[in-house]
């Protein structure tokens, strides 16, 4: 099941796993970003690497995403 983010332009975005998630990640404004925004980008780099779970990466994606939002609010 995707994890749905906000774009730039407002509309939703599905994310289908660790390779659409870093995408998003990397192509997302880092201004404000905390340490979550590190720890998620290394997540989906070692779940594609197979060193750690999917559902962990998709946690920790999660995190990052949902401080990222806020900090736009």
């Amino acid at each position: 099941m995707p994890v749905y983010v906000l774009g730039g332009d407002g509309t939703e975005q599905p994310i289908f796993g660790p390779h659409d998630a870093l995408r998003y990640l990397r192509d997302c404004s880092t201004r404000g970003a905390t340490g979550n925004y590190e720890l998620a980008i290394d997540a989906c780099e070692r779940c594609m690497n197979r060193e750690i779970d999917r559902a962990l990466a998709r946690a920790v994606f999660v995190v990052a995403y949902t401080d990222h939002a806020m900090l736009r609010m």
